[in-house]
C-alpha cells in the first residue's frame, strides 16, 4: 500500500464474493473476511491499468459496487483529504464525504453529499440492518482535533466496521494478493482508451 495514502472498502459479502469482484477490477487487493463484512485492502500504490489510471487508491474508491455487494462503505486517504464513501443496498448511487486539511468534513465537486443520516441509511439498508449510531456520527463529521488516520480509525469505531487495524497500520497479516483477471484489465483499458487520446 501507498505510503502516501491508506484504504480499506467494507462489502456485505463473503470473501469469496469479494475476491470475485476484485479479479473483476484492475486493483490488486487482499480479502479479509469478518463476520458480517469483508474488507478489501488495495496491496499496491499501482493499479495493474495504464496512467492516468493506475493510482490503485483511486481506482478503488470509485470502482462501482453492484447491489449484491451492498451496503458497502469505503475509507481511504489521500495525502491531505480523508473520505468516506457510502454505496446503500438496491439501485443507491455512492455518496461522498471529503474531510480537508482543517478537519472540515464537506461534499466534492459533482459528488453526491454523504451526511450522518445518509450513513444511517446505507448501513441500515441492508440485511441484516445494522445499528448506525447517528449522534455519534455526527459528533464525529465536527472532529477536527484528529489526523485523517486517527479519524478514519474511529470511523470504523463508531460504525462498528473491522478495518481499523488494517488503517492504522497494525495489522499487516493480509494474506494472500488477489490479482485482477488480465481479461478485465484489457476490458477495463479498451473502455478508457478513447478518454485519453
Amino acid at each position: 500500500m501507498s505510503t502516501a495514502g491508506r484504504g480499506v472498502v467494507c462489502l456485505s459479502a463473503t470473501a469469496a464474493s469479494a475476491a470475485d469482484w476484485v479479479r473483476r477490477g484492475v486493483v490488486p487487493c487482499h480479502v479479509l473476511e469478518h463476520a458480517s463484512w469483508s474488507v478489501v485492502v488495495p496491496a499496491r500504490a499501482a493499479s495493474a491499468a495504464a496512467a492516468p489510471y493506475d493510482d490503485a487508491l483511486t481506482v478503488l474508491a470509485s470502482r462501482h459496487i453492484g447491489p449484491r455487494l451492498s451496503p458497502a462503505i469505503g475509507l481511504f486517504r489521500f495525502d491531505d483529504v480523508a473520505v468516506v464513501t457510502a454505496r446503500a443496498a438496491g439501485r443507491a448511487a455512492t455518496r461522498w464525504a471529503l474531510r480537508d486539511a482543517d478537519g472540515r468534513v464537506l461534499g466534492g465537486p459533482d459528488l453526491p453529499p454523504l451526511s450522518p443520516d445518509d450513513l444511517h441509511r446505507a448501513l441500515a439498508s441492508g440485511a441484516p440492518a445494522r445499528r448506525v449510531p447517528v449522534r455519534e456520527v455526527r459528533e464525529l463529521w465536527r472532529r477536527v482535533d484528529l489526523s485523517h488516520d486517527e479519524w478514519l480509525v474511529e470511523v470504523t469505531a463508531v460504525l462498528g466496521l473491522p478495518g481499523g487495524r488494517v488503517l492504522d497500520g497494525t495489522d499487516t497479516h493480509l494474506g494472500p494478493v488477489i490479482a485482477p483477471h488480465a481479461r478485465s484489465v484489457t476490458g477495463f483499458e479498451s473502455v478508457v482508451k478513447d478518454v485519453h487520446q
